[in-house]
């Protein structure tokens, strides 16, 4: 088995206290998710964001309906849910469609929309990355709010 490491994102640490974060989690394999959640506002808190929301919507489809839905009213937002692989091929379908409509939703919204969804062969691939990957969308999260928030590239 793989061991799973803590990806480097270096981000300086500097105020982000201005910004309203949104963070939108299914409710489809909970404990795995409300780790990931409870990791990505801890890590947010780092970087001095304490204008976190959270909702949920039922499974990994309706992420991006809500993020739609909401975007207007944040900076930023996360993505949180795992798509664990099946016997059919709805896993594929599911985890296709939800990275792509995540995507158009920040790309036609000119806001981050970070995709945190786990896309795992088993439930313990899933528990394992759940350790890590809540704090990295965060850090990811903050990183794209450095990168939208600039006027152009430098």
């Amino acid at each position: 088995m793989t061991e799973i490491g803590k990806t480097k994102i270096n981000i300086d640490k500097k105020d982000y206290s201005q910004y309203h974060i949104l963070i939108i989690s299914t409710s489809w394999n909970r404990e795995i998710i409300d780790r990931m959640r409870e990791d990505a506002i801890s890590e947010l808190q780092e970087f001095k964001v304490n204008k976190i929301h959270s909702i949920e919507v039922p499974g990994a489809f309706e992420l991006s309906q809500a993020a739609e839905k909401f975007i207007d009213s944040y900076d930023a937002v996360l993505a949180l849910g795992t798509i664990i692989k099946g016997e059919t091929y709805h896993f594929e379908v599911l985890a296709h469609e939800t990275a792509r409509s995540l995507s158009q939703v920040s790309i036609s919204n000119k806001k981050p929309v970070i995709f945190g969804v786990l896309t795992t062969d088993n439930e313990l691939q899933a528990k394992q990355r759940a350790e890590v990957k809540g704090s990295e969308y965060a850090k990811s999260l903050i990183k794209m709010i450095d990168l939208f928030s600039k006027d152009a590239a430098d």
